[in-house]
């Protein structure tokens, strides 16, 4: 993305940095709502760790970047809001209003252990995904002045990851969530991404596996493998 010099305004201005404000209120929006889905998860201890623990801290992280970006908003200068800052944020809000929409036409019962609706807004996930990757293939200016390759991709590898980490295991999830969320820098190189997503992944199942010892599969392959 092409990065503009901040735009000089007004010492008496409340808000500095419109920018930054908008995206620290964003994430404490997401913080609030990743608190309150995972209220009633058990949270454990730090030795004895329940399915909350890690969603738990994570949230708080957001949402203390979130109170950092407001912060700092009123204090620095910063660029002024976009509607390409926003553009992510329509276009996922659009896919979801479309697949509640289709999934509501469809036959009860799940698809693939998904609901209607959220196969309908995976499947048109994906769609953009590979219409994006195409446009990144083609190096395309307009990709990055959009302001979607970015958000896009990373919220694509997380969904990836979630979809495949107890169906396909670690191994198979792991370096899925590495190449598609890479792929959200335009400068990235292939083969570092590789390495990097090989090394990620086996250090994630040495830690989680072996070390923490939790019940996340390493490897399935049905009625193959199951590690």
């Amino acid at each position: 993305m092409t990065h503009r010099p901040p735009r000089p305004r007004s010492s008496r201005a409340a808000v500095r940095d419109p920018q930054n404000l908008a995206a620290g209120l964003v994430l404490l929006g997401f913080a609030g709502l990743a608190w309150i889905a995972s209220a009633g998860l058990e949270m454990g201890t730090l030795f004895v760790m329940g399915p909350g623990l890690v969603p738990r801290v994570l949230t708080l992280c957001l949402a203390a970047f979130g109170l950092f970006l407001c912060a700092s908003a009123v204090v620095q200068d910063g660029m002024p809001v976009r509607l390409a800052d926003f553009s992510a944020v329509l276009l996922i809000a659009a896919l979801i209003a479309a697949a509640a929409a289709a999934g509501s036409l469809l036959p009860g019962g799940a698809v693939i252990g998904l609901p209607p609706a959220a196969f309908v807004f995976c499947l048109l996930y994906l769609v953009v995904m590979v219409a994006l990757a195409v446009l990144c293939v083609r190096r395309s200016t307009w990709l990055d002045r959009s302001g979607l390759r970015g958000p896009v991709f990373v919220i694509g590898g997380v969904i990836a990851f979630a979809l495949t980490v107890r169906s396909a295991g670690l191994l198979v999830s792991g370096p899925l969530l590495a190449l598609i969320s890479g792929a959200a820098a335009p400068d990235t190189r292939f083969g570092e991404l590789v390495v990097f997503a090989i090394a990620v992944t086996l250090l994630s199942v040495g830690l989680f596996k072996y070390v923490l010892q939790l019940p996340v599969p390493a490897l399935i392959i049905p009625g193959i493998v199951y590690l």
